[in-house]
């Protein structure tokens, strides 16, 4: 896709969530992140809960679609309050409480189509003050790009889809088989910045988690106001 910049881009996996206006290769601001659990993570720990081998993403959607998605009712942390930040340990608790007292394969059906509905209400409803603050930075450009694991949940895909059309963003998301490849994913990252001759020396310190709108010291163009 020719995408143009600047866009909201939802990174949903299973070691992010976040929201982040993309101004150019290498240059975000974090509009709103996980306070605790990333969605994808609560996806397999969900699954591990009711008896589904890892990666347990795909199948707890194929569950959902055997059960009733009103049969439990499951908290949304912070719903309506702190912006476009989101919470899921609150969720995962209530699921693990729950999972203890299935009796049968049908209630398992029941969970995960209960699981599954809250996720899509929770993204439907935080990507919405996400697509309100973008439009007040820049509100000439409404595309949104939704990416990661996540974002191979076609349920997630239809329900951010008609947010999208009714907010009159352009919904975008990589194909399905390459949501989750990680491989393609840096590589493609490493030939933007290539081309932009966004290169770095490797005299660098490792750092296991580096948020994508701080700007690091051997990073070129990191970070936008």
């Amino acid at each position: 896709n020719k995408i143009k910049f600047p866009y909201l881009l939802l990174l949903i996996s299973g070691g992010h969530t976040q929201f982040l206006e993309v101004a150019g290769v290498g240059k975000y601001k974090r509009l709103g992140t996980t306070i605790d659990d990333a969605v994808g993570e609560a996806f397999d720990k969900t699954a591990k809960l009711i008896g589904i081998e890892f990666p347990g993403g795909p199948k707890i959607e194929s569950y959902s679609e055997k059960g009733d998605k009103n049969f439990f009712k499951l908290p949304k942390p912070i719903l309506n309050k702190g912006g476009c930040n989101l919470s899921f340990a609150g969720l995962k608790t209530a699921v693990l409480k729950i999972s203890k007292n299935i009796k049968s394969e049908k209630e398992k059906f029941h969970l995960a189509a209960s699981f599954q509905k809250t996720i899509e209400e929770i993204l439907y409803e935080k990507s919405k003050v996400a697509m309100t603050m973008f439009k007040k930075r820049n509100n000439n450009n409404n595309i949104f790009v939704i990416a990661g694991g996540v974002a191979s949940n076609k349920k997630i895909r239809n329900t951010l889809e008609n947010l999208s059309n009714k907010n009159n963003f352009k919904p975008i998301f990589p194909p399905i088989n390459l949501c989750s490849d990680n491989a393609a994913m840096i590589a493609w990252a490493g030939i933007e910045r290539f081309k932009l001759n966004l290169t770095n020396k490797l005299n660098f310190p490792a750092k296991a988690r580096w948020a994508l709108d701080e700007k690091a010291p051997f990073m070129k163009g990191a970070g936008i106001k």
